[in-house]
């Protein structure tokens, strides 16, 4: 039996194979395998609102983090270029949100095999088919100004059909 922390190694065992597997798993903070399958015994009722909550915390750690630093140099590099907090919000922030995208793709594709430009692409695309569908469907949905029922009906079934 391989004990490495594979996916492969993980199906149809027992909870106790698991848990001796997940012990061979190496993270930098919390080995969250350990977590669910030894110490709170594979029971989701007891991990789900656990890995809620820490989300929710690195949800609000993270926009903690753009409120101070992303701001604020977004407000020091439009006061210095003069430019208006439009254009700002529509030049600079939308840098700032897709810079690390692409900087991953770039990274991603750099290996000897196809299997990083197929994940940078499909990164990439999935991420604008999102927010073209589905946000855009919603923006128009609660917009109250918008009155466009019909072509909104379609957009959604046709962003849900695509994210299946």
């Amino acid at each position: 039996m391989s004990n490495e922390c594979t996916l492969e190694n993980m199906m149809n065992k027992s909870l106790d194979e698991i848990c001796a597997i997940t012990k061979y798993c190496e993270y930098d903070y919390i080995n969250l395998n350990d977590l669910h399958y030894c110490v709170l015994q594979g029971k989701l009722y007891f991990s789900l609102p656990i890995f809620i909550i820490i989300g929710l915390i690195c949800f609000y750690l993270l926009s903690d983090t753009a409120n101070k630093y992303l701001s604020q140099a977004l407000t020091n590099i439009s006061d210095k270029l003069g430019l208006s907090q439009n254009l700002a919000g529509v030049t600079l922030l939308a840098l700032g949100n897709g810079a690390p995208d692409v900087i991953a793709s770039i990274v991603a594709s750099n290996g000897q095999d196809d299997e990083g430009l197929d994940v940078a692409i499909g990164a990439l695309l999935g991420g604008g088919i999102f927010v073209s569908c589905l946000v855009f469907s919603m923006v128009v949905l609660f917009a109250k100004t918008i009155k466009v029922k019909y072509y909104l009906y379609f957009s959604l079934i046709l962003s849900i059909k695509i994210l299946k």
